[in-house]
Parts: C-alpha cells; structure tokens; sequence
C-alpha cells in the first residue's frame, strides 16, 4: 500500500505541471543589492532536501516531517520520492532525439520535455532546394518524428523511476 501511494505522490508531482517535469519557479529577491541571481522555489518532489540527517536547519527537517507525514510516508520514503522524481528529471532534460533524415535536408534534435527546452531545427542546402512546400513538409514531418521518439524516451524515463522506486522500497524492506 506504500509503494503505490508514493509512486502515484511521484507520478502526481511529475505530471502535474504544465512544462512536462520541470520545476515551478518563483524570484524570491531578499538583498537585492547583494544578490545577483534568483532563488527557485522548488515544490513537493524536487529534491531541496534530499538528506534531513545532514541537514542543520530544524525548521527545514521540520517541514520535511511535516510534509511527508502529511502524504502517509516515512521521511525516507518522502526522500526517495524527491531522488526519483530528480533522476527521471535529469533524465528527460538530458535525453537527444533526432527526427528527420538529412539526406532530405531537415533535421530536428531535441530533449524530452514538453514542449522541448533544447529544440535545434537543421536545414541543409539540400533541404533549401526542395522548395517552400517540400520544405515545409519536410520540417513538419521531422518536428513529427523528433515529438515521437522523445515521447518514447519520456516513457523510458518513467519505466526507469518506476523501477527505481520499486528496488529502492526493497532496499528499505517496506514492499
């Protein structure tokens, strides 16, 4: 019963937002003379806290307790829940896939998110002499084909958080 509610908690946090698995972020700007760079805010799952026994702030360990008795979950089981949920992250931004041929000309790489964070459209010479209607299809059709593999390489990602929280329940002995 716990290993169905945190992987459907991990399922949830990922899937709900609207760029598929990537963080909300808010400007949190505290000495704006002496802070050049934003602070992102980070929500359930996302791996602020990763280690509460290492952690020196009480307040934050309180909020994690708080958080993961919140969602019926153990602290480690919170924790591991924000490991996977990063790793699948990680995942899906580092992923490449290549749509297109370039012996037709047209090529689109790009990263598992939706919509794309890495999107790189490559029209050769070749691609410029079909004309704008060959082209134009061309692109599509690469667009197409790139938004399918990374799709693939979406579920992959998600197979292998599955199955990362699965082994690491057993390591645990809660399953």
């Amino acid at each position: 019963m716990k290993t169905s509610s945190l992987i459907i908690a991990a399922c949830a946090a990922t899937l709900s937002q609207t760029h598929a698995f990537s963080t909300s972020s808010r400007t949190v700007l505290s000495k704006p003379q002496q802070q050049s760079q934003s602070q992102t805010c980070r929500n359930m799952f996302s791996g602020g806290a990763l280690d509460v026994e290492e952690e020196e702030d009480d307040e934050k360990r309180a909020q994690i307790e708080q958080m993961s008795k919140a969602m019926g979950m153990s602290v480690e089981e919170y924790q591991l829940g924000m490991n996977a949920r990063l790793r699948m992250e990680d995942a899906i931004n580092n992923l490449r896939v290549v749509g297109g041929d370039e012996s037709s000309g047209v090529t689109v790489e790009r990263d598992g998110n939706m919509p794309p964070k890495h999107l790189v459209v490559t029209v050769t010479d070749g691609g410029k002499a079909l004309g704008k209607d060959k082209l134009e299809k061309a692109v599509v059709g690469a667009l197409k084909s790139a938004s399918e593999k990374s799709k693939v390489g979406r579920d992959e990602a998600q197979k292998d958080m599955m199955t990362y929280i699965s082994s690491s329940m057993k390591k645990m002995g809660s399953m």
